[in-house]
Parts: C-alpha cells; structure tokens; sequence
C-alpha cells in the first residue's frame, strides 16, 4: 500500500468514526421526539376527553334552560333537537339490545 493509499484510508477511517457519532446523536434525538411525541398524544386525548365533557355539560345546560321556560326560541329549539338526539340514541340502544 502507498503512502497516498494509507493516507487516504485513514481519512476515510476519521470520517467513518465522525458519522457513527453523528447517527448514534440522531438515534438519540429521534427517541426524545418520540417520546414527545406519545406524551402529546396523550395530552391531546385528555383534551380532547375534556372538551367532550364540557361540550356535553353545555348541551345539557341548555336543554334545562329551555325546559324550565326562561329560554328564547332559539334556545329551546335547540334543546328539542338535542331531546331528539337523545330519542333516537335511546331507540337505536333498545334495537340493539331487542336484536341480542
């Protein structure tokens, strides 16, 4: 082997060492992101948990406004579309369990 040879190889050893370094950082990074990333999920199913509950908590604050009789016709037009949902839930539940 001639100098130029072996200098050229250890050349190729130097940058061979650099990027193993470089791919066992990037290694690491891409778990960090990935764990980032399932705990965001996670936040963002609790969130949407909760929007859920307090969507919920809102059509059934409305629905007792409306049937107490303090509610515009809109709110009560609502309520009755809401009381509907309810209805057909209800019906489909009792399909459901009359099938079984």
């Amino acid at each position: 082997m001639t100098q130029d040879e072996d200098l050229e190889l250890q050349r190729l050893e130097v940058n061979v060492t650099r990027l193993v370094g470089i791919v066992g950082q990037q290694s690491s990074r891409i778990m960090e992101l990935e764990k980032l990333l399932h705990l965001r999920d996670q936040e963002l199913s609790s969130l949407r948990g909760e929007l859920d509950v307090v969507r919920q908590q809102g059509s059934t604050e409305a629905l007792a406004t409306a049937l107490s009789g303090g509610a515009t016709a809109q709110e009560r037009d609502r309520a009755k579309k809401l009381l509907d949902e309810i209805i057909r839930e209800v019906e489909l539940c009792i399909a459901q369990l009359t099938a079984e």
